[in-house]
Parts: structure tokens; C-alpha cells; sequence
């Protein structure tokens, strides 16, 4: 059970917030309008918001931000669906270097640094977001929209770039290629920092061979921005910011909350005058809320983000998530790329990369998935995939 006062500050904001009108808007009014917010158990009782939802309204529906407070209008990605556009207003852009300079100031960045934004251009969210990383820890930036590994290499060996901001997946492309990593190596690339896609302990050691230089997660999303949350030098678990963001974590079955440090479903509601608001909002963003406090010292809490409820398997009672896979894949030789089949006879795996044990990886993933697992080796490359899609599908539907 959620203690009666989990919440407390939380709802006061919210209660503020309405006060002031920001749930005026035609979308949120039906949502609040009978509403109470004197207690966890009141607001429980608003329903939870899907993407669904946002992608039936338009941004007019969705925001009660005056015409001349309007800093952007940006998209989605559009991975799982159709873009949907969302309004940022000035709030949203001091509230995003707030936050900017709690994470980033912890790793490190500053005035003497010249980022590389590495986002495909189609990305619009993580894109700015992170081009205003840089800009607002006032250190410089330069934009590869297309990031291919030879553009990658072309970036960093043509100019003095110390951190680099893109996905996982973007980061560790260049892994396979010796003489990629040579020129990696040799750049004065000091730092990555990834997000729009999870990041295993193995891939982030892919990474870090590859670049010779530490990876740290950061964990944003469109509708709110990137980075809502991140790791700190310690790279354990995401700290985030509770005076922003309120975390509920949902069983997937009976809706309930989970007990506290348990894995369910993200809920998200954010705690400013935001350009459209996010109530209850349901992700599909699989976490726990971590109890015990950070080796860094810090007092922020901290969540450990596992996976995705639609990229996952429910196997008797457990999940199994694509970064589980890539745990036991890539120390064995996979490269970073790979898709995972769930069939009538079993596990069809197609991943790239010369296993060093394929015996003995078959039989991990055997005890993994409890069901005979088929893997295929195909060559670098073969996989389109751009590490922001599912990596896991399921033939028996």
C-alpha cells in the first residue's frame, strides 16, 4: 500500500497549479472537474491519460499557455504511431535547465566543452533537448543530424569534441570497426551521454571500450523533455527531480499501485505551469522507485528503469526485457544489434556478431526464456534498426 501522506507536497502543488487555471484547458477540465485533490486516494481517482489521447487532440485542446508565452512547438518521434506536436512554453524552458544544471553539472560539463548532438533528425524533442543541454551549461555545440559512423568519425576527428550526446544505439555502432575505435580512441571525445533508448551494462561497456571514455544514462521523453531524470558519476539508477515530477508505479493488471520498490508502470505528473501538462500519464515505462540512498551523496531519489511493458515478455509470472538479452549477447560477441522472436516453437534470436560460446549462450537464454531458443548470426549491418523501436515481437498472435 502507498502511505496516506506519500504524496503530500505533491498534491499541494497540483492543487496550486489548479488554482491558477492550468487544468483549464478542454482536454484536463473533464479530467479534475469533480475532482478533490485532498489525498492520494481522491486523486487516484482521476483517470489515467494514454498517448492515444494526446494523438486524438490538438495543442490548443491540450494547453492553457497564452499565445505570447509560447517558446516551441515541437513532435515526437513518432515510433509506435503518428507524431504528435506538443507546446513548450518559457516555463518548460527554465524548468529544462533546472534540471539541466542538477544532472549535467554533476557529470561535469561546462563552459570549456564542445559538444556533438547526435540525434537523428527525425527526432525533433531529443534533438533540442539536448542542443539546450549545451547551451544552457554554456559550453558549445555542433549538430550531426545524420550519424552515420562515418559521419560520427568525421565529427570527432575534425573537431575538438568532448562530450557527445546521442542513443546507445548511435554510440555503439562503430564498436565492430577496429579502425573506427582507433579514430574514437584517438578524439578527445571525454564523455557520452545517452539516452532515447535503455542502456544495458553491457552495451554501456561496449561503449566505453569503443570510445575509451565513460558512458552515463540520461532518461527523458517528448512529452515532458530529455532529461527528466539521469545518472550520476556513480552511473547508478536515475536521480530525478520529485519538485517536478510525480512518479506513481502501477501494477499493469489490476491498476493499483505497486508496494513501494517494486516493479510496475510508470504514471507520470508533472508539478509546474507546464505548456500541456501531463496528468496521470500512463507510459508503458517499466520501473521501481530505489529506497536506498546514492553512493554520490545526493538527496534526490532515484528510480531503476528496466524496460518497456510493449517490448517485453511475460514469462510465468515474470518480465523479460530486450536489455536481459543484450546482458548475455554482446560479452559473448554480439556487436549491439539483434531481434528476438517469440514463436510456437520457442525463441528465434538474429544477432550480429561471431558468438565466442554459441553452446553456451544458447543454454543461458534457454534458462532466460524457459523454451528452446534458435539464434542466427548474420553479418554487421544487416539489421535496420536505430535503437529506438521494439526489439522484441511475438509470431503467435
Amino acid at each position: 500500500m502507498v502511505p496516506m501522506n506519500e504524496y503530500k507536497i505533491e498534491l499541494e502543488r497540483l492543487r496550486e497549479l489548479y488554482d491558477e487555471g492550468l487544468y483549464s484547458a478542454a482536454f484536463y477540465a473533464s479530467k479534475v472537474s469533480r475532482v478533490q485533490l485532498s489525498s492520494y486516494e481522491t486523486f487516484q481517482t482521476i483517470p489515467f491519460t494514454h498517448k492515444s489521447e494526446l494523438r486524438n487532440t490538438t495543442v490548443e485542446d491540450r494547453t492553457a499557455t497564452a499565445p505570447g508565452d509560447v517558446y516551441g512547438v515541437f513532435s515526437s518521434s513518432g515510433t509506435t504511431g503518428d507524431k504528435t506536436f506538443y507546446i513548450y512554453n518559457n516555463i518548460d524552458k527554465r524548468v529544462h535547465e533546472d534540471c539541466v544544471r542538477t544532472y549535467l553539472g554533476e557529470l561535469g560539463v561546462c563552459t570549456t566543452d564542445l559538444g556533438a548532438v547526435m540525434a537523428p533528425v527525425d527526432t525533433g524533442v531529443m534533438a533540442h533537448t539536448m542542443m539546450w543541454e549545451f547551451t544552457t551549461m554554456g559550453a558549445g555545440y555542433v549538430n550531426c543530424p545524420v550519424p552515420t559512423s562515418e559521419n560520427i568519425l568525421n565529427v570527432v576527428s575534425s573537431l575538438p569534441v568532448t562530450v557527445i550526446a546521442t542513443r546507445p544505439s548511435i554510440a555503439s555502432s562503430i564498436a565492430s570497426d577496429s579502425h573506427a575505435r582507433a579514430v574514437a580512441r584517438a578524439s578527445k571525445v571525454r564523455m557520452l551521454a545517452v539516452g532515447g533508448g535503455f542502456l544495458s551494462n553491457a552495451r554501456r561497456q561496449l561503449i566505453e571500450d569503443a570510445w575509451d571514455a565513460p558512458c552515463y544514462n540520461m532518461f527523458g521523453m517528448s512529452e515532458v523533455f530529455g532529461p527528466m531524470a539521469a545518472e550520476c558519476l556513480q552511473k547508478s539508477r536515475f536521480h530525478y527531480r520529485k519538485d517536478y515530477l510525480m512518479i506513481e508505479v502501477i501494477d499493469p493488471v489490476t491498476l493499483c499501485p505497486v508496494p513501494h520498490g517494486e516493479l510496475g508502470v510508470a504514471v507520470y505528473t508533472t508539478l509546474w505551469s507546464k505548456g500541456f501538462p501531463l496528468l496521470r500519464y500512463w507510459t508503458d515505462d517499466m520501473l521501481r522507485l530505489v529506497d536506498e540512498p546514492c553512493r554520490c551523496g545526493s538527496d534526490l531519489p532515484r528510480f531503476e528503469f528496466c524496460g518497456r511493458l510493449d517490448d517485453c515478455y511475460t514469462i510465468k509470472g515474470r518480465y523479460v526485457f530486450p536489455q536481459d538479452v543484450e546482458e548475455i549477447l554482446i560479452p559473448a560477441g554480439c556487436w549491439g544489434a539483434y531481434q528476438v522472436e517469440r514463436n510456437p516453437q520457442g525463441i528465434k534470436i538474429v544477432e550480429e556478431g561471431e558468438l565466442s560460446d554459441k553452446d553456451g549462450v544458447r543454454r543461458r537464454l534457454e534458462e532466460l526464456f524457459e523454451t528452446p531458443v534458435d539464434i542466427q548470426t548474420v553479418p554487421v549491418g544487416t539489421l535496420a534498426y536505430d535503437g529506438h523501436a521494439r526489439r522484441f515481437s511475438d509470431a503467435r498472435r
